[in-house]
């Protein structure tokens, strides 16, 4: 059985509410104790690093993408001086990059990593020093705001690909962390 009030539908035995505003206590409750879940949208960003300024990447820099290609949430930000992404709303966000190598000078693999506030939250290795690097990393952030950056890991300098992309990060905000209260 189902009750709609206030723009609320709630199912009283599997004791859910979805509302349309999230933020209020849910109607159809009696006791008002349980709070709607928050919408679930699926957001986020998408960046490249089309052309490489310097075509060498030292070790423990992050990546500077120099174009957004999507944006369609306000909760996540970029700064392109830093190479940093702030995730702004507590969400669970699942971000995939790619990048482009053609050498390092010591080293015989190349490590990238995904940085969220100083820790690593993913790595990608090529067990070579040419070719293309891929990763995946779900990340749930409670805490906000959270700056999440592409590392050359590698202890070494990296030497970027001179074929366009260079790199690629797309961050997607899949759901919300304070889905039921």
């Amino acid at each position: 059985m189902s009750s709609k009030q206030d723009g609320c539908k709630c199912s009283h035995k599997a004791q859910r509410c979805t509302c349309v505003n999230p933020s209020r206590p849910c109607k159809c409750r009696p006791s008002h104790q349980f709070r709607c879940p928050c919408s679930s949208e699926l957001g986020g960003v998408q960046a490249q690093l089309r052309v490489a300024n310097d075509v060498y990447l030292k070790a423990n820099q992050e990546v500077i993408f120099d174009i957004i290609l999507r944006r369609n949430t306000r909760d996540i930000t970029y700064n392109p001086k830093s190479g940093k992404f702030c995730l702004r709303e507590g969400a669970t966000y699942l971000i995939n990059w790619d990048v482009a190598v053609e050498g390092s000078y010591h080293r015989p693999f190349i490590r990238f990593s995904l940085i969220a506030n100083g820790t690593v939250v993913g790595s990608s290795t090529l067990p070579v020093t040419v070719g293309q690097l891929n990763g995946t990393s779900l990340l749930t952030a409670k805490r906000t705001p959270i700056e999440v950056s592409l590392v050359n890991d590698t202890d070494d300098t990296v030497q970027f690909s001179r074929f366009a992309p260079v790199a690629n990060i797309t961050i997607t905000k899949v759901s919300n962390t304070s889905r039921w209260c």
